[in-house]
């Protein structure tokens, strides 16, 4: 079969001449594309204020990170700010077929919260199935920018917004279908997130290894097992600083943590509050559960 070799670019930019003067975000341009040679070449040194996201559909790029060197394949999306130490490119010798992806690039007063969240929980490269909301978005984007229904700045900050929120916020518990693999390390650390558990443990008894759970588990949920697990152990633990009179060691202990310093550590982290002021917190408000 005789190699594609025709660059397809299919990009709409965005410029408006009614806008706040610090938008919280802003739609800059979406795109898809089709790359099939080394000409395809970004160094993000040189280049101004932005953010973007891109996503593989087929074929595979490089993306290059302080942190190494990754090959950007399908269902892997990337996120960078610019300027930036990053360069990727199509390189000729490690893909067979073009690099066909989509991108958007964004920019504005509240996204860069939104970029240092999603890195430190997914780091700046990730595999995202199809189905992820933030994907789907990515696609209907590019669907109304070719119809031409952006028309407004202010439509735009909104779809650049709610796609931030969909890149973070990853995929609601009912819209979720584990594999089998997945699911009975759900449901392990569901029923047992209150004993001592290492994920080391874990994938030995579920017959793989570490790095493949993780890898996979990550895949479908869009979090690492440790910090599933976690989430566990602190929405149980809420529960009974609201509901019962436990004392921090007695809770710790119910949870799974090692001992209550550990405990009372952790929870500040996510909470932003030690759980003797969260407990007095919730209960003053006469709140019936907290969802974390």
């Amino acid at each position: 079969m005789e190699r594609e070799t025709k660059d397809i670019c299919d990009g709409y930019g965005f410029r408006f001449l009614e806008d706040v003067e610090t938008p919280a975000a802003g739609l800059m341009a979406i795109g898809k594309e089709s790359r099939h040679d080394n000409s395809y070449f970004w160094d993000n040194r040189s280049r101004g204020p932005a953010f973007l996201f891109q996503y593989t559909l087929s074929g595979s790029g490089v993306l290059e990170t302080e942190e190494g060197v990754f090959k950007a394949e399908a269902g892997d999306g990337f996120f960078l700010q610019f300027p930036g130490n990053e360069r990727y490119y199509f390189d000729e010798t490690q893909s067979k077929e073009p690099w066909e992806f989509f991108y958007i690039l964004i920019n504005g007063a509240c996204v860069l919260p939104y970029y240092r969240y999603f890195v430190r929980r997914f780091g700046k490269i990730t595999p995202l199935p199809q189905s992820h909301p933030a994907v789907q978005k990515l696609f209907d984007l590019h669907a109304m920018a070719r119809g031409g229904r952006i028309r407004s700045a202010f439509a735009a900050s909104r779809e650049a917004f709610g796609f931030l929120c969909l890149l973070c916020g990853g995929v609601e518990e009912a819209d979720r279908a584990y594999s089998p693999l997945v699911e009975s390390a759900v449901s392990y650390m569901e029923h047992h997130f209150g004993e001592e558990l290492a994920l080391s443990a874990l994938s030995e008894r579920l017959g793989v290894s570490q790095s493949h759970l993780s890898r996979e588990f990550l895949r479908e949920t869009g979090e690492q097992p440790i910090r599933f697990l976690t989430k566990l152990r602190l929405e149980k633990a809420i529960e009974l600083l609201n509901t019962t009179d436990m004392n921090l060691q007695e809770i710790s202990g119910a949870c799974g943590f090692a001992e209550s310093n550990y405990f009372s550590k952790v929870f500040r982290k996510y909470m932003k509050a030690s759980p003797g002021k969260f407990r007095k917190h919730v209960q003053r408000e006469g709140y019936v559960n907290v969802q974390i």
